[in-house]
């Protein structure tokens, strides 16, 4: 049966750079406010260490790297909360990597989301939990082994699985395809940024031509260029495009994370 929870979206704009957004929700964890990025490229949620997690339960460390599809973070470090609530979504008992650096984002990943049908309607910044929405057609939602979701796209050389990654402010390229097709990619300068770890590096950016999801058009876009396909795992479906919000924000999708579906909303 539908829950249908709608929550508000945070939609942090890049001042310099178009279509580059963060994506939040309003959370609170033992009752603390704290906005979390909304990650389906993120395996396992998380927090940055400080004075919110001082508060929460210490859990025996497990393996690193929970967080982003390409977090550098190596961090194995866990805490428990007793409750976090999200709108009117509640989640018991919830666990979150801690990030040893104190600039790191706090998201929301897929330990949680994949519970879920997620609506996101960018065109009015909400997002719906286990609507029954009507979506154009049911397209098969391939998954890789920690639950990240991939689709279908037509682009440079021909048809690819490019991993859907609400918790991506840019979209990211791999370098060998940017290698291999100079011709299609145009300089777009650098962006710098800060990593889980607090190492910070200057990332190039390269204009991505317009790509096709779902029978879909999406006009050229920005993009980071990074050395993305040696991370998928070995039973994994590779990749060398990672779509993030300049692609994402502009259609209202529907993503059944639970069942295995992707569809458009209409």
């Amino acid at each position: 049966m539908p829950i249908d929870i709608a929550l508000e979206l945070e939609l942090d704009e890049d001042p310099d750079l178009a279509d580059v957004i963060l994506v939040r929700v309003a959370a609170e964890i033992d009752g603390a406010p704290r906005p979390l990025i909304i990650d389906t490229g993120g395996a396992r949620s998380g927090l940055p260490a400080g004075k919110l997690t001082d508060g929460l339960t210490r859990l025996p460390p497990q393996d690193g790297g929970g967080g982003g599809v390409f977090s550098a973070s190596a961090s194995s470090e866990r805490v428990e909360a007793r409750t976090m609530r999200i709108g009117d979504l509640l989640v018991e008992r919830p666990v979150f990597d801690v990030e040893p650096h104190e600039d790191a984002p706090a998201i929301l990943g897929l330990d949680v989301l994949r519970r879920h049908r997620l609506d996101f309607r960018f065109d009015d910044a909400r997002l719906v939990l286990d609507a029954d929405a009507p979506v154009d057609r049911r397209r098969e939602l391939v998954q890789s082994s920690r639950g990240h979701p991939y689709v279908d796209v037509d682009w440079v050389e021909g048809s690819w699985p490019a991993i859907w990654d609400s918790g991506a402010s840019i979209s990211v390229i791999d370098r060998g395809v940017v290698s291999r097709h100079p011709e299609r990619f145009r300089a777009a300068g650098a962006a710098s940024g800060t990593d889980s770890s607090g190492a910070s590096a200057e990332t190039p950016l390269v204009l991505l031509p317009e790509v096709t999801v779902g029978g879909r058009r999406f006009a050229p876009s920005v993009a980071a260029v990074a050395d993305i396909a040696r991370l998928s795992r070995p039973d994994d479906p590779p990749f060398e495009l990672i779509l993030g919000m300049p692609v994402l924000r502009h259609a209202n999708w529907a993503v059944h994370l639970r069942d295995g579906w992707w569809g458009y909303l209409v």
